[in-house]
C-alpha cells in the first residue's frame, strides 16, 4: 500500500468509531467532544477485542465510563455503601 493511502492506527480507530456510531444512528459530526470520545473509546475497545485482548478492552471502556458524566451513575444492582436503618 502506498504511504499516502495507509491509515495510522489512530485514524483507523476514529473511522471505526464513526462507523459504530453511524450503525447506532449517531452522527458524530453533530455531537459534542465527550460523546465523540466515548465512541472513540468503543472503537478502540473493539480493536482490542479483535486482537483477543479482553483485559485491555475492559480497561479502555472503564476509563471512558469514568470520564463521562452520563455514565458515572451507580449500577442499581450494586449494594449501596450507606448505612442502613435498623428496626
Amino acid at each position: 500500500m502506498a504511504d499516502g493511502l495507509q491509515l495510522s492506527f489512530a485514524d483507523t480507530v476514529e473511522r471505526t468509531a464513526h462507523d459504530l456510531a453511524g450503525m447506532s444512528g449517531v452522527d458524530l459530526a453533530q455531537e459534542g467532544p465527550a460523546t465523540v470520545r466515548l465512541w472513540e473509546a468503543r472503537g478502540l475497545a473493539l480493536h482490542h477485542l479483535a486482537a483477543g485482548d479482553m483485559d485491555e478492552a475492559l480497561k479502555v471502556m472503564e476509563a471512558a465510563r469514568d470520564s463521562c458524566p452520563r455514565t458515572r451513575k451507580q449500577n442499581p444492582n450494586q449494594p449501596r455503601t450507606a448505612a442502613k436503618e435498623t428496626p
